[in-house]
């Protein structure tokens, strides 16, 4: 029988060494519903010298952002003579952003600018397989082993593609303006370069020291690893025509892993239906294409090294192109108005400060969201109409802090109870906290729900909910309120709320209609 509480799956997964946050979401959904001698039979089979063991990492004193950038400026007073770097040339690079092709070496360190017959690798940088900002690139010794890899599970590759060869070095004051363009050039072009390649090698450290006896043990030890908790693998797999994950012994396809998961959950609904959901959303799928409700559901706790990355590794998969210049923001900006119709859908969730620019309805990140996906709602020039459960502010009783969020104590106008608890994220603004508790004097503030309160004790999760302040609008059905911050309903009281038709502003608090973004 699987455990009463999830903290024994937890507790287990981490003395395997399985990073805290990814056992922590593994135990209360993917395994939940695992016995634990099922789960360690699997962990008993990841055989590694220790839990920091990476295949490809070289081990190195960090350097300071100072040290690394005046060594690259004085590089001969560190070369280290008995190690050989490899990095194509930088007219090749460019030629490749320029044409579109995925510039490619061969085990004989030879480049070549190709649209077909190569593999593309899937990995994370920070297992050692990354581009050396000092030498401005990579290790020999690591290249041939990518090779090795290859050969060792019978996988014939003349030629490959891998991100840390050919992209530019980024980082510290001596990045140069032409080598984030270039970066960007490259990102682009993407999509071209994963769908165009016979099959995306997909490396994770935990699972190349995995002695697999049948795919579940593949799809458990790559769901532990880090792989699946970047956002940029994210869309490398969703791009990709053909995927094959690398093991201690052998390949497996990601395909017929995901078709093997299905054919589990049919089984057993509840002991598989998490880990399939996992991975089958990862799946390519031209037909039903991609939505933003989707990504929000596949990457909410996949992390980035950098901000901007929470919107920039989902270009490539949108179809979307980055530009020069572009905030995270800016990004998520143009994102929502490129899929109006499913950027309406994710409104009410919870888990991100609003947008500071329009829509300011909108979340400004993608992970960390929790809440209720609702119908499609209508886009007008103003902001975003649908149906909503609303009840009146008539005022803030008390506030207070609990498990590092703000927590509003409501008086409501309405019959029924008159008091709802609702908890705003613990990265909320501070400031847009203070702003509402001022607009509740001003007696026009609302508490919108997706779902009416009489169905809050039927199900386990919190209700979400949007704290907003109506508005002057021209809108002759409904009324029109501008969009505070998102929150979680803490407490289980039925209230008497109104079925109503809102506009949710694109512009925010107290914003003249003639504001720009």
């Amino acid at each position: 029988m699987p455990p009463v509480s999830w903290h024994p799956i937890y507790e287990l997964l981490t003395r395997y060494g399985i990073d805290h946050g990814s056992a922590k979401s593994l135990a209360n959904n993917d395994l939940r519903n695992w016995e634990l001698n099922d789960i360690a039979a699997i962990l008993k089979r990841i055989q590694r010298p220790s839990r920091e063991y990476c295949y490809f990492r070289t081990p190195n004193l960090v350097l300071s952002t100072d040290s690394i950038d005046f060594k690259r400026w004085w590089p001969s007073l560190w070369v280290d003579a008995s190690v050989k770097w490899i990095s194509p040339p930088r007219t090749l690079m460019e030629q490749s952003a320029r044409d579109s092709t995925a510039l490619c070496v061969n085990e004989a360190g030879k480049w070549s600018l190709r649209t077909s017959g190569y593999v593309a690798f899937s990995h994370v940088w920070i297992e050692g397989l990354q581009r050396d900002y000092i030498n401005d690139g990579v290790e020999m010794q690591k290249f041939r082993a990518i090779f090795k890899l290859l050969k060792g599970r019978k996988i014939e590759a003349e030629w490959v593609w891998s991100d840390v060869l050919v992209i530019p070095s980024i980082g510290g004051p001596a990045s140069r303006p032409e080598d984030e363009m270039l970066k960007i050039d490259m990102i682009n072009q993407l999509p071209l370069v994963y769908s165009r390649a016979d099959a995306v090698i997909i490396i994770d450290a935990l699972v190349l020291q995995l002695h697999p006896k049948e795919p579940l043990d593949v799809a458990v030890a790559l769901a532990c690893g880090n792989w699946a908790s970047r956002v940029w693998t994210y869309q490398e797999i969703k791009l990709a025509s053909r995927a094959l994950i690398l093991t201690a012994t052998d390949s497996y396809d990601f395909e017929e892993l995901v078709s093997v998961l299905k054919c589990l959950e049919v089984e057993d609904y509840n002991r598989f239906h998490n880990l399939w959901l996992r991975f089958g959303i990862m799946a390519k799928d031209e037909e039903q294409g991609l939505s933003i409700p989707d990504i929000v559901m596949a990457c909410g706790e996949r992390r980035a090294g950098q901000d901007v990355d929470y919107a920039r590794a989902f270009f490539p998969v949108l179809g979307l192109e980055w530009e020069y210049g572009m905030t995270r923001e800016q990004g998520m900006q143009k994102i929502y108005n490129s899929f109006k119709r499913h950027a309406s859908r994710v409104a009410c969730f919870y888990g991100a400060p609003r947008m500071s620019i329009q829509p300011r309805w909108a979340p400004s990140y993608f992970h960390d969201l929790e809440g209720y996906v609702t119908e499609p709602m209508e886009w007008k020039d103003r902001g975003i109409r649908g149906e909503w459960y609303a009840v009146r502010v008539a005022s803030v009783q008390s506030t207070f802090k609990n498990a590092g969020r703000f927590v509003f104590d409501f008086d409501f106008d309405c019959e029924g109870d008159r008091c709802m608890q609702c908890a705003c994220a613990p990265n909320e603004d501070k400031k847009i906290i203070k702003t509402f508790e001022a607009a509740v004097q001003r007696g026009k503030c609302y508490v919108l729900s997706a779902e009416p309160s009489k169905d809050a004790r039927n199900v386990e999760r919190a209700r979400t909910a949007m704290l907003v302040e109506e508005n002057y609008g021209q809108e002759m059905n409904g009324f029109e309120v501008a969009v505070h911050c998102a929150a979680i309903i803490a407490s289980q009281n039925h209230h008497f709320e109104s079925k109503q038709s809102v506009l949710l502003r694109h512009q925010g608090p107290m914003q003249d209609d003639a504001c720009g973004n």
